[in-house]
């Protein structure tokens, strides 16, 4: 990290996440439906292998194992995989990893999953770090894999702009501009898809080629 970047103690989130996710009706709001639509975009389904990034405690991994998948999930934070695994159990479809940089270094090959899902965790990632993340997902997705992401995003940076103007409980992040991603898939012959579910909530997704 460089000096003047932001860092999160995730595991001090741990014991409240999912409390504060619910009651939150601001940067949470519509929450279960950003997760439901990743899981059905991603064509979730038995016997699909899905990396989750910045699973957290495993509220988007449920849902897929929910669909009969299998499932990775990787997350900075020991406490939050903690609290995954209590939510899943015994159940053997499912694994947590704890890696520090889970968008940078995925500990798999290429082309070994069919879909790469994450929600809430992007904005996390300076935006220096944005392209390679996108490259570093992209790389372990098998040909006509699917990657999809739901988060705090805008459409530029002006939409960015005008948005912490009138929201004054939005603090200012890392935020995903869709503008910028559609350059980096752009550039890896993808195109990318959104849809908006709040003024700062989006599902983006693009798939991969044959």
């Amino acid at each position: 990290m460089r000096e003047n970047e932001k860092t999160w103690n995730f595991d001090n989130w741990a014991d409240r996440y999912d409390k504060a996710v619910a009651a939150d009706s601001r940067l949470y709001a519509r929450y279960d439906k950003v997760l439901d639509m990743i899981v059905e975009i991603a064509n979730v389904s038995p016997g699909k292998r899905i990396l989750d990034i910045g699973t957290g405690t495993g509220n988007l991994a449920l849902r897929c194992l929910a669909r009969g998948a299998m499932v990775v999930g990787l997350d900075p934070s020991k406490r939050m995989l903690a609290k995954a695994c209590e939510k899943v159990g015994d159940d053997p479809r499912a694994e947590f990893h704890q890696v520090d940089e889970p968008f940078l270094h995925i500990p798999y090959p290429d082309a070994s999953l069919d879909a790469v899902v994450s929600s809430y965790a992007f904005h996390h990632i300076p935006h220096r770090l944005k392209p390679d993340s996108v490259r570093e997902m992209v790389r372990v997705l098998e040909p006509c894999g699917l990657w999809v992401l739901g988060d705090l995003i805008f459409q530029n940076k002006e939409a960015e702009r005008k948005a912490l103007h009138q929201y004054r409980w939005l603090e200012e992040e890392y935020f995903a501009r869709i503008e910028e991603l559609c350059t980096v898939f752009t550039k890896l012959g993808m195109e990318l898809n959104a849809r908006q579910f709040t003024p700062v909530t989006w599902v983006v997704w693009a798939i991969k080629p044959k």
